[in-house]
């Protein structure tokens, strides 16, 4: 399996942007911590876990990137374009429905959110000023959503590569702008990272709007068709349900790790947007797998779609093999850039370099996942990745916070149901029974 055979060629000409994309996701999140650490250990902290909750948003925006995509890749493959566009119309109009309820929690119920993981006051008064004004971009996300997936259906990643390069720019910007009061700007402390996040989120919407009401890469076909919507829920359902279910574990996780000290959690905290660097190219070559399995099902081809999983999944594990063994080697420089507090830092180095080893095993179990969802077996990754990580995860990360003073073994845990998931996800996507699933 040659790096330079012509599917290889192809898959790393879909992946590559879609990774930098998301890698470019997880830098301007590091350019928040960055600029919030030189506040304090209780805005890192707080931030965090924010950025934690809004997760939820995440877990229902699954809605939109599965339905989407799975849709968008059929019809782009047997070439019904009218249909592609149709199914991005229905989508937006979802995107209003789901996002409103989520909007109106985040603004409303910040305290008692982290209340419930027991952050402390200072945490709690930090993080739920931050979480109200994230809150008022939640809606263009959601449509921003769509966007993306409709131009990673097609294979167009490099789309939205240049667009989050342009907000990037903007939001070191903004960050520099608003957290520290430059410009004649007053100081705004986190609210200010989470106020330039929603600006570069509209700006992100305009230059969207641009490419397909414009250019017209995918032209938006304004006819209402709930069977469309319906077909597109039908695999997109079984995946927020896994999110729904599975999210409550990362924040579980926080609030074992938070028994240990604020030190500990913004240690965590810090390590967990350090790996996004590897985390975020997986979700990239996750995307391009969902897509290519979706466009050679659609064209008729599913032995096809099974060797762009597989080289996928091979690129996918060379990238994030290598970044962890940057983790592993520079963990205490890396975490070092984000804080002052030596006690966070270690924290965070301890994070990096033990989660550094699940790296390989976490890339096969991403593009499986999304392989798998693109193909329409999201029952089947719901069943498989729920019970992984409540199961093998969760619980006996548990067990050990009660008779350990170190979250280290908890990391350690983590890293052994990593690989033991992507085994099962292997033998499942193997199996073939993906092939003859109808959507």
């Amino acid at each position: 399996m040659s790096f330079f055979n012509e599917r290889y060629r192809k898959v790393l000409r879909i992946s590559l942007p879609a990774a930098m994309h998301n890698l470019l996701n997880i830098v301007q999140g590091l350019i928040d911590m960055f600029f919030v650490g030189s506040i304090s250990a209780v805005s890192v902290a707080a931030v965090g876990v924010s950025m934690q909750y809004m997760g939820l948003m995440y877990a229902f925006m699954s809605l939109i990137y599965v339905g989407t995509n799975t849709l968008v890749s059929r019809f782009y493959g047997a070439r019904d374009m009218t249909k592609a566009g149709q199914t991005i119309f229905m989508m937006i109009l979802f995107s209003f429905v789901i996002s409103g309820p989520i909007t109106y929690i985040a603004i409303n119920y910040g305290p008692e959110l982290f209340n419930l993981l027991n952050t402390g006051e200072e945490v709690a008064k930090e993080g739920t000023a931050y979480m109200k004004m994230f809150a008022l971009g939640i809606p263009a996300m959601y449509i921003m959503g769509v966007f993306f997936s409709g131009m990673n259906a097609i294979g167009a990643t490099k789309i939205p590569l240049f667009i989050s390069i342009s907000g990037n720019i903007l939001n070191v910007f903004l960050d520099w702008v608003l957290i520290f009061g430059k410009l004649g700007f007053k100081p705004m402390g986190v609210e200010g990272a989470a106020l330039a996040t929603v600006l570069v989120i509209y700006f992100q919407i305009v230059l969207y709007l641009y490419v397909y009401v414009v250019r017209k890469k995918i032209q938006i076909t304004i006819k209402i068709d709930l069977t469309l919507l319906k077909r597109a829920l039908k695999v997109a359902i079984p995946t927020w349900v896994e999110r729904i279910s599975s999210h409550p574990s990362y924040l579980v996780l926080s609030a074992l790790i938070a028994k240990y000290g604020v030190d500990s959690l913004a240690g965590y905290q810090i390590g967990l947007r350090l790996e996004g660097i590897a985390f975020m190219p997986g979700i990239g070559f996750t995307m391009a797998g969902m897509a290519l399995v979706g466009q050679g099902i659609g064209a008729g081809s599913p032995d096809d779609a099974e060797r762009d999983a597989i080289a996928t999944t091979v690129s996918a594990a060379a990238v994030m093999g290598f970044i962890g063994v940057l983790m592993i080697a520079f963990a205490h420089p890396m975490a070092s850039v984000f804080s002052d507090n030596e006690d966070a830092i270690n924290y965070a180095a301890y994070y990096l370099r033990i989660m550094g080893f699940s790296q390989v095993p976490l890339a096969i179990t991403f593009v499986m996942s999304g392989c798998l969802r693109g193909a329409g077996d999201t029952r089947g990754t719901f069943l498989i990745n729920t019970a992984s990580l409540w199961g093998l995860r969760i619980f006996p990360a548990w067990l050990i916070s009660m008779i350990t003073d170190t979250p280290i073994w908890i990391f350690i845990v983590c890293v052994a149901e990593t690989f033991i998931r992507s085994i099962i996800l292997m033998r499942r996507f193997r199996s073939g029974h993906w092939k003859s699933i109808k959507v």
